[in-house]
């Protein structure tokens, strides 16, 4: 009896102290339980409050930190291991035209700072180009592909979608919801536009490997020149 009541004292001067629960239970070894109803009715100064939120408030924070350490390694883990995979299949295709022509024109037109692997452009011959460099050098079947059209509303009634499907060789219901821009004009200026393009592949491997190869090409000729 004698030992539990010294060790209730030393739990209250540790919680006065700006100790957590957990930080007590390491020091005296009682059941959580019992620490609750030792602590629950003692009452806090408002320093002993702030030391308290403050010790709180470190621990949070020294967890944030690790837990941000940890998905940073992790991120970077996964990034070495598409670089490699990147390194290996550049040697293979680099001396495939096609394959530096995609490069070149996702260097040109496709987008670099977002999340995914995005492609736009409103030349059908380019769009066409860089769904066959996609099914043969991310070995992908095009029906996977994200296809979405952005036109001006004054040409909805044109049906680009339909158009545009059987340009790529995609089914109409592949595409997601058309995007449409206004406009002043109710006439085209150029007859040939039917709106543009965008195709994209969701995981962001696909971007990390495109900007890897971009970089790989630019010091292959680098070597050359």
């Amino acid at each position: 009896m004698k030992a539990l009541v010294q060790e209730k004292a030393q739990a209250i001067a540790l919680r006065k102290g700006g100790l957590s629960y957990k930080d007590i239970l390491s020091k005296i070894p009682v059941a959580k339980s019992t620490l609750s109803a030792w602590l629950i009715d003692l009452p806090l100064t408002s320093l002993e409050k702030r030391v308290l939120k403050h010790r709180r408030n470190k621990n949070i924070t020294r967890g944030r930190i690790r837990a941000a350490s940890a998905l940073r390694e992790r991120r970077l883990l996964r990034e070495q291991i598409i670089f490699q995979e990147a390194k290996r299949e550049f040697a293979k295709f680099a001396g495939d035209s096609l394959f530096q022509v995609g490069l070149a024109l996702y260097w040109a037109e496709g987008a670099k700072r977002s999340r995914q692997w995005y492609f736009t452009n409103s030349d059908d011959d380019m769009i066409v180009l860089m769904v066959n460099w996609v099914k043969r050098f991310f070995h992908l079947d095009p029906k996977t592909l994200s296809v979405r059209l952005y036109t001006h509303k004054p040409f909805a009634h044109e049906n680009y979608e339909e158009y545009w499907a059987k340009k790529i060789g995609l089914p109409a219901t592949a595409f997601h919801r058309t995007v449409y821009k206004q406009t002043g004009l109710l006439i085209k200026k150029r007859p040939e536009y039917r709106g543009c393009i965008r195709i994209s592949l969701g995981p962001v491997a696909y971007l990390k490997k495109m900007l890897f190869w971009q970089q790989m090409l630019v010091d292959y000729y680098k070597k050359v020149m």
